[in-house]
């Protein structure tokens, strides 16, 4: 809802007064690939803090939620453009059919950027035995 306002009073220029922003849940923009040896999840998370981003995941996806907030004055605010979001975000990424080593991604978190890479597991074949 914040996003909408803030194109309509991009378009009009007639700033917009609010007491109070109330904003949804958001989802962080993110790039998935996979290279020969690794699967890469990248989101972006600028302005949040390392220690406020939490990870959990499951055998059918990763979930990757927190809050970002951004200090503003105590006061009457007049907008005058509103394109940042901020409040709760989550964003669920559902695991891959490839196989990886899920127990452990290493995990970096760099200028508002958070990777996570999970190893690929080499595909062994067997030999079966003719009787």
């Amino acid at each position: 809802m914040l996003k909408i306002l803030g194109e309509v009073t991009s378009l009009t220029n007639h700033p917009v007064h609010m007491d109070e922003g109330m904003d949804e849940i958001w989802h962080p923009h993110c790039d998935i690939y996979e290279t020969n040896d690794e699967y890469r999840i990248i989101v972006e998370l600028a302005g949040v803090g390392k220690n406020t981003i939490n990870i959990t995941a499951t055998n059918d996806y990763l979930r990757i939620s927190g809050t970002r907030s951004i200090p503003t004055p105590n006061c009457s605010i007049c907008y005058h453009n509103m394109e940042i979001e901020t409040g709760q975000y989550e964003r669920l990424i559902p695991m891959p059919a490839t196989p990886i080593e899920s127990e452990s991604p290493k995990v970096t978190y760099e200028n508002g950027m958070l990777i996570i890479v999970y190893k690929i597991k080499p595909i062994v074949e067997k030999i079966i035995h003719i009787d």
